[in-house]
C-alpha cells in the first residue's frame, strides 16, 4: 500500500464522523488492493464471500453508509478508489432485493448448507441485537462458521 493511501486511513480513523464498520471497510479494500496475483487467497475468507458480507451489512443502514463513504470520497480520495466500486455498487442498486439476492448467492455457494432466508434473518437479528455493524458483523460470522 502506498504511502498516501496509509496516511489517509490513518486519518479516517481518526474522523469522528466515519463509524467503524466503514473504516473496517475502507481497511479491508485499501489493503485488499495491495495483493499480489491471487495472494489474498490465504485469508481466512474468500474475498468474494467477505465482500458480499459487507454488502449485505451495508444495506442495514444503507443511507448512513452512503454518506459515510461520500465523506470517504471527499476527505480521502486515495482510500476511496478502494471502495469506490461498493459505494456505487449501493448507489446503482436503489432495489436492495436485487443485491441482497445476488450477494446470498455468493455465499450460499460458499456455505450451501445455509440458505438465502437464513443468510438474510440471520443479518437482521444481528443487526437488531447489536450496537454496533461492527459487532452484528461479528455474530454473523459465528453464526456462518
Amino acid at each position: 500500500m502506498n504511502e498516501k493511501k496509509l496516511d489517509e486511513l490513518q486519518k479516517l480513523y481518526d474522523n469522528p464522523r466515519i463509524g467503524a464498520f466503514v473504516q473496517e471497510i475502507c481497511e479491508y479494500y485499501a489493503t485488499s488492493d495491495s495483493y499480489e496475483d491471487n495472494s489474498y487467497q490465504d485469508e481466512i475468507e474468500p474475498r468474494d464471500l467477505t465482500e458480499a458480507v459487507y454488502t449485505l451489512f451495508c444495506l442495514q443502514c444503507r443511507e448512513q453508509i452512503l454518506d459515510e463513504l461520500s465523506l470517504v470520497g471527499r476527505k480521502y480520495p486515495g482510500v476511496y478508489e478502494s471502495v469506490r466500486t461498493l459505494h456505487n455498487k449501493l448507489l446503482i442498486n436503489m432495489d436492495y432485493r436485487l443485491l441482497e439476492k445476488e450477494c446470498t448467492g455468493i455465499i450460499t455457494a460458499h456455505k450451501p448448507d445455509v440458505t438465502s432466508r437464513d443468510i438474510l434473518d440471520h443479518v437482521e437479528s444481528c443487526t437488531r441485537s447489536s450496537d454496533t455493524l461492527s459487532d452484528a458483523l461479528d455474530k454473523f460470522y459465528n453464526w456462518l462458521h
